[in-house]
């Protein structure tokens, strides 16, 4: 462990010295770990701005105490302490291109990183043109990944889980849980179909290391629903990157939906089973959930499904290869927290004990901002807080069309609860469902009223 975390010191070092900026840490906010940080991966509201530039350093000057700089019998004066001595314009111009030099070997994604282009919600502005809230990772690349393998699993036999015959899916799983992000990267994008050019935004320093969030204007983009975003890399570069993102206008429906329970099962309650379904066994989609949706995106005439998780981005490949299997008839974003810790096994910690409520409302008020005349179908599970987040919603003013909320044996699922959690919605905005149930929600007309 102390390994992995002196390599990332180092790369860290390394990047600082030839004039890529790292970022500076910020004092952790009361009630957050200083070892890691965990917020949204979508920007505050759909107008999020990249990373402002770093302010110049202020010169000083050092004025002679004569009539001049340097008065007849008095020698120059010393410079105080801290002033910078004014470089000759040669030596600007040198250094300019040196700098310049540097700042396009960071910049650019080379055949030694990896990015991720993450699934993206798209709206449209008052001139019509689309809007996309792009999020992206740049890591250095891993060939090996023996130390994240071995620090897990000797966490995992603690809580007596056991690897197995599942070693390939566990590194597959876990891959990115010891990805050491890069800052300073941009990458140019295409998206057939639209008229602008794009850019991803520079990815951060720390705390968010590796993490860019952009908004980025694509220009008349027609009236696809899903496009893709695929990064444009040096000629030499033969692998493709992509991403989809995801349009839908002001108007009609969405679907926000939580996953883990939800539509995935994935045993929150049990912290072995959890940490199981999540690393090492193939996932398996909540019996008859798939069809619901399937139903749902005709009968909702192609709403946007927004899948909002508490789970870190490390499990974003997972998850998205879960959705684009499992519910290809209702793909959609996926928001998951950002979460930038020392060690994998933080990670595995923040998995099986992560607090989502604050998390998921701000996501909903966000998604609100980016369709704030769309009627929102919500659906998620009794194991955590979904009553509650859903409820908390549609106080605030968002338009809510249903709650739905899985019963999932073993939560806390008492009428004290759902009348607390509940209070003032009205009865006719949820519903709590049993898994015998299931079936029978393809038959409510949600687009009618029924709920």
């Amino acid at each position: 462990m102390l390994l992995f975390k002196s390599c990332g010191l180092l790369v860290l070092a390394v990047l600082s010295v030839i004039g890529a900026p790292v970022g500076t840490p910020k004092p952790a906010a009361k009630g957050r770990a200083t070892l890691s940080r965990s917020k949204s991966l979508v920007g505050k509201g759909p107008a999020a701005k990249a990373p402002a530039p770093a302010t110049a350093a202020k010169k000083t000057v050092v004025k002679g105490k004569g009539k001049g700089p340097t008065s007849p019998g008095r020698a120059a004066p010393v410079a105080a302490a801290g002033a910078a001595a004014v470089p000759s314009t040669a030596q600007t111009k040198a250094g300019s291109s040196i700098a310049q030099k540097a700042h396009n070997l960071i910049d650019n994604i080379h055949a030694t990183d990896d990015l991720i282009i993450f699934d993206s919600p798209a709206y449209s502005d008052a001139n019509g043109n689309t809007i996309v809230a792009l999020q992206t990772f740049a890591s250095i690349r891993q060939i090996d990944l023996h130390k994240v393998t071995n620090a897990v699993t000797g966490f995992l036999k603690t809580l007596h889980v056991d690897v197995g015959n599942s070693l390939n899916t566990f590194q597959e799983r876990v891959k990115l849980l010891g990805a050491i992000g890069l800052p300073h990267k941009s990458v140019p994008f295409s998206v057939p179909g639209c008229s602008g050019t794009a850019q991803s935004g520079q990815t951060a320093g720390l705390p968010d290391l590796g993490i860019s969030l952009k908004t980025v204007n694509l220009g008349k983009c027609g009236a696809a629903h899903e496009m893709t975003a695929t990064a444009t890399l040096s000629a030499s570069d033969k692998r493709v990157m992509k991403g989809s993102i995801f349009f839908s206008p002001n108007s009609g429906f969405g679907v926000i939906s939580d996953i883990d329970d939800t539509i995935k099962v994935s045993h929150v309650l049990d912290k072995a089973k959890l940490i199981k379904s999540t690393l090492l066994e193939p996932p398996k989609a909540v019996p008859g959930m798939p069809e619901v949706y399937a139903s749902l995106a005709k009968s909702l005439k192609q709403p946007q499904f927004v899948y909002v998780s508490g789970s870190p981005y490390q499990l974003y490949p997972f998850l998205n290869s879960f959705i684009d299997t499992s519910y290809a008839a209702s793909k959609g974003p996926i928001l998951l927290k950002n979460l930038t810790a020392v060690d994998p096994v933080q990670t595995i910690k923040f998995i099986t004990g992560s607090n989502t409520q604050a998390y998921k409302v701000m996501q909903i008020d966000r998604l609100r901002a980016m369709y704030p005349a769309k009627k929102w179908l919500m659906v998620g599970d009794s194991t955590e807080k979904d009553p509650e987040v859903y409820a908390e919603a549609f106080k605030k003013g968002v338009n809510v069309a249903c709650i739905w909320i899985r019963n999932v044996d073993g939560s806390a699922n008492t009428p004290a609860r759902f009348a607390a959690a509940f209070a003032g919605v009205p009865k006719t905005k949820y519903r709590v469902y049993k898994d015998a149930e299931i079936p029978s929600l393809s038959k409510v007309n949600v687009a009618g009223g029924q709920c």
